[in-house]
């Protein structure tokens, strides 16, 4: 910590700084320039033990140790520190070697004792120091405290100065003093000048037993700092660097967390320390722009500081918040050095106010939101795909399902492709669940689409998945979903005509139905409903087994799982519905009209409901009573369909009465479509004056009528 702030305040002072991490044991140097560097971790650079081994082998492969030393060139193992300073300083860095799996090795593996002996060591390191020394105006050499094997040369060999760090106990007190003794005998025994000892007491509290510490320090040091007691202990006061709690928690420079002019500080601390070191007393603190030091610091910090601001603006209403957001994502999309969990999370934030349910966007901001965060998900994705797959493939959900209610469904069927990909890759079985969930949303795509062979496919691999990840697997609130995957199944193969591929999805569905307790969720309520109802018109069309014995299975499980007001009235409704149509087929008119009589009065106000009914009429030759049905379904507001279009022409055309049924058609049309019908109802009455007088059939002209039809928004 140390050494890395004072890099800093050197190098901020136009000083040409190289800092090298020779503590190889428990290297951590790089971690307190983590913003500044292309590879923080450490894990593709090379460093000074992987220098010392490519000189070794080098020796090995060159007997005779011609140009020897033109390894101690260390300039293709520098790191520059990207740092946002605007004089001529720099600050270099030599990390302790390459992080990987061989570190440990390399470092457990050298004898220093033997290369020093056998490979003409001290000379290599000195090669190395005077190849610094000619490029820099300050060397920096974190190391261990000591005089044995690599401390000894960073204490005793190369240093013109020593810096050595302690806390006011007992034991660093005493193991300080005797390791600056030893090294100032081995100085004196190697006949090389005494060095330049600064003794800096840290982590100091603000307590009265430091006095005695302190005291007691300068007992022990007296020997060793010019002066007497007083002076020496005056000495170790001024050093003195107090405990900044903050310290504890992160590597962190003290330029990002405190002011330049800040009286007491760490940052002013280890301004004055670069000043004692170096002689100098024009280093000063330089300030630096605070939003540039913010945007450095999030590239290390544990959270980036903007998380908290997002997630507070998170609860904002939309139009409170969508213009900083707006900003946030231009600045992401502008900087490649932004770190993922940054891109990712402001992606959902993204996403989230685009899928709000008051979201009062504009359609052009919600699209460029949407295309936004898709492109920042895909760059953290990128960077981490393990730890940001299942959010990207999330993300790429959700946008589909956004591109699916604008309509644009081929590009929903894109991405929904590209995050199935992604879920594929997992195996856990809330992967495959949501993988299950995005086949869903496709089904419904390619149904609006009109591709009922791919719906098949798809509505059966969900099935699949389903059976793959069982009862168990599934997140609590969903065990509903493999039964409702098999009705929906059932009833696109009963569209496409596979009268047996529907029967043995239904009856799968209704097993499964059979495994489930009773329950309250309007959801679930509402899906057993559809399953059972879709078991009585698969029986009904299919008749591969009597009627009424699948009707009794339906109402015993509608008994089980459905609550008494209204789930099984509903069940009781569609039952008879089922019936009515089983006698029209058989000629049996009025026990038809008795069935769907014998529902409920809201019921029969349903439009399928009264079309069936005509239908019934129809067929029965009651025509007028088939007109009055589905004239009043119109005027209550139910659409015309093509089915309805169907059955007016049969009406109109069966009977001697068509050109007055036709007429109250228009009237009725009028009346509920103004719009639509204030150019064209006219013309049609015009023609109808004329095949009137001609005596033609007035259910030719009912096709016309087909400008009316309101189709089902996708």
């Amino acid at each position: 910590m140390t050494l890395a702030n004072v890099a800093w305040a050197l190098a901020s002072n136009d000083e040409r700084v190289l800092a090298i991490d020779w503590d190889l044991e428990a290297p951590g140097l790089h971690r307190y320039f983590h913003p500044f560097l292309s590879d923080p971790d450490q894990g593709e650079s090379k460093g000074l033990i992987d220098r010392v081994w490519d000189y070794i082998e080098q020796l090995g492969a060159q007997p005779d140790r011609k140009d020897r030393f033109k390894l101690a060139d260390c300039s293709d193992i520098v790191q520059p520190l990207d740092l946002p300073l605007k004089g001529s300083g720099c600050l270099d860095f030599i990390g302790a070697g390459r992080q990987d799996e061989q570190y440990s090795h390399k470092v457990g593996g050298l004898d220093w004792n033997g290369f020093y002996q056998r490979f003409d060591g001290e000379a290599f390191i000195n090669a190395i120091l005077k190849w610094a020394r000619n490029r820099y105006t300050h060397v920096l050499i974190d190391s261990r405290t000591g005089v044995a094997d690599t401390a000894g040369i960073c204490t005793s060999q190369l240093p013109d100065a020593l810096v050595l760090c302690l806390v006011y106990n007992r034991q660093s007190i005493e193991g300080t003093a005797a390791i600056a003794r030893s090294i100032k005998e081995a100085r004196k025994s190697q006949k090389k000048p005494s060095l330049k000892m600064e003794f800096v007491p840290s982590r100091v509290e603000e307590r009265s037993t430091v006095e005695a510490a302190r005291r007691h320090t300068a007992q022990r040091f007296i020997d060793l700092i010019e002066g007497g007691p007083r002076k020496v202990e005056q000495s170790l006061r001024r050093a003195e660097v107090r405990n900044y709690p903050w310290c504890a928690f992160e590597e962190k420079l003290a330029v990002f967390e405190e002011y330049p002019d800040e009286r007491g500080s760490l940052l002013d601390a280890m301004h004055d320390l670069a000043r004692r070191v170096t002689g100098s007393s024009k280093i000063a603190i330089r300030p630096v722009d605070a939003d540039v030091l913010s945007s450095y610091w999030r590239r290390a910090a544990f959270d980036d500081p903007r998380l908290f601001d997002l997630r507070a603006i998170s609860d904002q209403p939309t139009l409170d918040a969508w213009s900083r957001v707006q900003v946030w994502l231009d600045d992401a999309v502008a900087n490649d050095g932004e770190r993922p969990e940054w891109l990712m999370s402001l992606a959902e934030a993204a996403m989230s106010f685009v899928l709000r349910r008051d979201n009062r966007l504009s359609l052009r901001t919600a699209a460029t939101f949407a295309e936004t965060a898709e492109h920042l998900a895909r760059r953290a994705y990128n960077e981490e795909p393990t730890t940001y797959a299942t959010r990207y493939a999330l993300i790429l959900d959700d946008i589909a399902g956004l591109l699916q209610r604008n309509g644009e469904f081929e590009r929903a069927l894109g991405l929904s492709l590209n995050a199935e990909r992604l879920w594929q890759a997992e195996r856990s079985p809330i992967a495959k669940w949501r993988h299950a969930r995005l086949l869903d949303r496709r089904a419904a795509i390619l149904d609006t689409l009109g591709r009922s062979d791919e719906v098949i496919e798809t509505y059966n691999q969900i099935a699949a998945i389903y059976r793959a990840i069982g009862r168990r697997g599934l997140p609590v609130g969903n065990e509903i979903e493999p039964a409702r995957t098999q009705r929906l199944l059932a009833s696109k193969l009963l569209e496409r005509g596979d009268g047996g591929g529907a029967e043995r999805a239904i009856v799968a569905a209704v097993k499964l139905l059979s495994q489930t307790t009773s329950t309250a969720r309007d959801r679930d309520v509402g899906e057993i409903i559809e399953i059972l109802i879709t078991r009585l018109k698969v029986a009904m069309e299919i008749g591969d087994e009597p009627f009424e014995k699948v009707a009794r299975q339906v109402l015993l499980l509608a008994d089980r799982l459905l609550p008494a007001d209204g789930g099984r009235d509903r069940i009781h409704n569609e039952l008879f519905l089922c019936q009515s149509e089983l006698y029209r087929r058989h000629g049996q008119f009025d026990e038809a009209l008795f069935r769907i009589e014998s529902t409920s009065a809201d019921f029969q106000l349903l439009a399928r409901v009264a079309l069936q009914k005509a239908e019934i009429l129809l067929d029965a030759g009651r025509e007028q009573e088939a007109m009055e049905t589905m004239l009043a379904n119109i005027r209550s507001g139910a659409p015309l369909t093509e089915q309805a279009l169907g059955l007016f022409r049969r009406a109109i055309g069966s009977s001697e009465h068509g050109g007055l049924y036709f007429d109250e058609l228009l009237s009725t049309l009028t009346e509920s479509d103004e719009q639509g019908a204030s150019t064209f109802i006219p013309a049609m009455r015009a023609l109808t004056e004329k095949m009137r007088h001609d005596g033609t059939d007035f259910s030719q002209l009912v096709p016309l009528l087909q400008t009316f039809i309101r189709k089902p928004t996708p």
